[in-house]
């Protein structure tokens, strides 16, 4: 790994490890810029390219509208596609396209698909947050109910609200392996770790559903 790549990832995994432990102080407002809607197929693009490629011509595809997302593409490998914009629950601007499995599918998607929704209605962010953990109490979301995989090969994304063009890269590429309620304590991990070496897994936790959908994060690596 050269050494300008691995400055970048450390200073990635830091700043993720710093999302869970932030959350109590006040966080941007990035409401706005992550209801922006671009482009049909620009977002299913965008969305599809999370994944291996193998999985993309297979894949269940949404894209985000003026009421949220809808389904424009019904798959056939169990795999779900889309741009999704939960950063705001940390103060985040990027965007994430994000495939999940079948199990995901059951489980992760349809809290990101009310998310999507109640952002596009113009909802505070304490008011989806409420709407998200009541959602898990009365049994509308629950955990995955087995081990499973996400896909964010594209990594997080900062794009021209305009074009919908990537401008930047905000996290790099990674896969994620569903970890309910686990922490970055139960496996170790720390900010002098994170700093030594970014490519330890991770624990996330501060998006929608917090713990109950939490993930364990493997960057992928380039040499």
């Amino acid at each position: 790994m050269s050494e300008q790549l691995h400055k970048g990832l450390a200073a990635a995994a830091v700043a993720l490890l710093s999302v869970g432990t932030t959350l109590g102080a006040q966080q941007p407002d990035t409401r706005a810029v992550l209801k922006t809607v671009f482009p049909e197929q620009i977002e299913q693009a965008l969305a599809l390219s999370a994944a291996p490629e193998p999985l993309r011509a297979g894949a269940t595809v949404y894209v985000f509208g003026p009421t949220g997302f809808r389904k424009v593409r019904a798959g056939a490998n169990g795999f779900t596609c889309l741009v999704n914009r939960e950063g705001f629950f940390y103060g985040g601007a990027a965007f994430k396209p994000t495939c999940w499995d079948a199990e995901g599918a059951t489980s992760y998607v349809p809290v990101m698909l009310r998310v999507a929704e109640l952002l596009a209605d113009g909802k505070t962010v304490a008011a989806i947050r409420a709407d998200v953990d009541a959602g898990f109490q009365d049994g509308r979301f629950h955990r995955p109910r087995r081990t499973g995989l996400a896909y964010m090969l594209a990594g997080d994304v900062t794009l021209d609200l305009r074009s919908g063009d990537i401008v930047s890269q905000a996290f790099p590429g990674h896969f994620m392996i569903y970890a309910p309620g686990v922490t970055n304590a139960d496996i170790g991990y720390v900010r002098e770790a994170a700093g030594s070496n970014p490519s330890l897994p991770s624990i996330f936790r501060s998006g929608a559903g917090g713990a109950e959908l939490a993930y364990l994060i493997v960057v992928q690596q380039h040499r």
